[in-house]
């Protein structure tokens, strides 16, 4: 059960208000309800009385529905029987699986064809669902061999993943508008209102038993070349979910679990496909859903849990296994990127250089500090009268690359400040990765020109700006800093980076997984769960049937 307002999950035993029957029962939670002020409610633009509602205990055990063969007179689960409740015509008799069978078998009726149910393969197919899908049989062929070689026996010996389809549900253009306050903040530094990006879902289907099963999904924020600064060529990997019915469930050659090597080949390719297209880096935020809340797919197994440090560990080692093949040049943190000056970093440490995006932790804290520290700032004017006094100190603005002390670099540090102290202990989550190479100096990604790198140092470049700015120093001030020796750069021209990061696919609308709210909600609503297999059999077939009528009846939850 979920809160209609605020879409909260109703736990088991809570209390809970609730009016209405069948499609027009409206649930608030208690907390909802309460701060509802005045006799009435609003619901759907309705006011209802409050004297209206129950309020009741959610500990009612809620039956399945049934569907009765018309031919043997037996009743089965619809979950069961993959019963398609809103397909079904009323006037029609059902036949239940068996009968059917053995109807087809005496010759009774015709076998209806392959192509009169839609599945994950009859979606619509699109350049970066290819590439993954291309990249993914290459590695499992490769894989399936290794692990012939190993029990020395042939190919078709050994098992194999069969049926997949990787599909891009969702292409659609959007915008993440800044916060007042943050843009407020730094209107002197043009920082811009609001930022374009293309928000995509990709999902994964396997064929078990004969019927598709949706058990990987991501979501991801694209912002491309045309994006201001600081989201210019940036992707976020805003949300991932899976669920452990993938077929085999075997050991891959290299030691993992075969879903596992299936699940990081498709992030690989991801990533790969995004380097070829201009994208210079990719920010994952490695955070598992709170107890009792779900990323994509609702009401996952109760054995399926997830903690923070073995997600993490998940995601570096697919970032480990992209490094090797050179997709990834470098892999650090936003703390470690943003937040601290070591060696010859030159670059400001701002908060307005923080890429921007939509679900992210910072900008929502970023909002309520300076939120806070206007309401300390206001409450100190107050207390002193007018009474000027210095805050930061000028060696913290200097060490943070500030010449003046505004009210704005003032803020600015101590935002940075206090972000740096709340995300230090997570640091390790807020994974930063490396497509392009980053200038030493100026910490900015090289998508053009030349890479000016230093052989005898370890990872060490700079840019075309920042190597400019090198040689008009003198000799005993160049790189490296603090050494007597003086090291040579030499240019790498930076290849294979597009001017566009547009791809030729189109936009792929729909309101069922624009968002992954939209699709979370459309399960929870109508009860696609996936927390045994025979329902997420069910659940995989209304979402691709969902997915195939757009204009099908769905649950008014969402």
């Amino acid at each position: 059960m979920h809160c209609f307002p605020c879409g909260a999950r109703i736990k088991r035993n809570a209390p809970y208000y609730t009016c209405g029957t069948g499609d027009t029962r409206h649930l608030f939670c208690v907390s909802c309800f309460s701060q509802s002020r005045g006799c009435t409610i609003e619901v759907e633009g309705q006011n209802l009385s409050k004297a209206w509602f129950q309020k009741k205990r959610n500990d009612e055990e809620t039956q399945e529905g049934w569907v009765n063969c018309e031919t043997c007179d037996c009743w089965q689960h619809q979950i069961c029987a993959l019963f398609n409740d809103i397909d079904y015509d009323a006037k029609q008799a059902y036949t239940c699986p068996y009968c059917y069978c053995d109807e087809v078998r005496r010759g009774l009726r015709v076998p209806s064809p392959q192509s009169a149910v839609l599945g994950a393969s009859d979606l619509p197919r699109t350049l970066l669902s290819d590439h993954i899908e291309e990249r993914l049989f290459k590695r499992l062929k490769l894989e399936r061999q290794a692990r012939a070689s190993q029990k020395r026996c042939s190919f078709d010996e050994v098992a194999g993943a069969e049926g997949l389809v990787v599909r891009v549900v969702s292409s659609v253009d959007k915008k993440v508008e800044v916060k007042p306050r943050f843009l407020e903040t730094y209107q002197e530094d043009n920082y811009p209102s609001e930022f374009p990006y293309k928000s995509k879902a990709v999902l994964l289907f396997q064929k078990i038993e004969g019927v598709d099963v949706c058990l990987f999904g991501m979501y991801v924020q694209e912002f491309g070349a045309e994006c201001a600064l600081p989201n210019q060529r940036r992707v976020y990997l805003s949300y991932l979910d899976s669920v452990k019915y993938f077929r085999p469930g075997i050991i891959a050659a290299t030691g993992e679990a075969l879903r596992t090597f299936v699940y990081h080949e498709i992030l690989i390719g991801y990533l790969e496909y995004c380097k070829q297209r201009g994208f210079t880096s990719c920010y994952i935020w490695a955070r598992p859903p709170l107890e009792g809340e779900d990323n994509m797919f609702y009401c996952r197994p109760k054995i399926q849990k997830t903690k923070s440090d073995k997600l993490r560990e998940w995601c570096l080692a697919m970032l480990r296994k992209a490094t090797k093949e050179e997709i990834v040049v470098e892999l650090t943190n936003l703390h470690d990127q943003f937040f601290i000056t070591t060696g010859e970093c030159k670059a400001k440490v701002t908060a307005s250089r923080l890429p921007y995006f939509v679900g992210y932790y910072w900008p929502g804290a970023a909002e309520d500090m300076i939120n806070q520290l206007c309401q300390e700032e206001d409450d100190r004017k107050l207390q002193e009268k007018g009474e000027a006094k210095e805050i930061i100190r000028k060696r913290a603005l200097r060490a943070a690359g500030h010449t003046e002390l505004s009210g704005i670099a003032s803020k600015d540090v101590m935002l940075m400040q206090k972000l740096g102290e709340t995300i230090y202990p997570l640091k390790e989550d807020f994974i930063m990765v490396h497509l392009q190479y980053s200038c030493s100096h100026c910490r900015s990604l090289i998508s053009s020109g030349k890479r000016w790198a230093c052989h005898q140092c370890r990872s060490f470049y700079i840019c075309d700006k920042c190597y400019s700015a090198e040689q008009e120093l003198e000799e005993r001030e160049r790189h490296p800093s603090n050494s007597r020796d003086t090291h040579e750069l030499h240019p790498v021209d930076v290849v294979g980076v597009p001017e566009e990061t547009k791809d030729g696919d189109g936009i792929l609308e729909s309101k069922f997984f624009d968002t992954r709210q939209a699709f979370l909600s459309l399960c929870q609503g109508n009860h696609y769960q996936y927390d045994t297999l025979r329902r997420a059999k069910h659940s995989s077939m209304m979402v691709l049937y969902h997915l195939h009528n757009p204009t099908a009846k769905f649950n008014r939850y969402l």
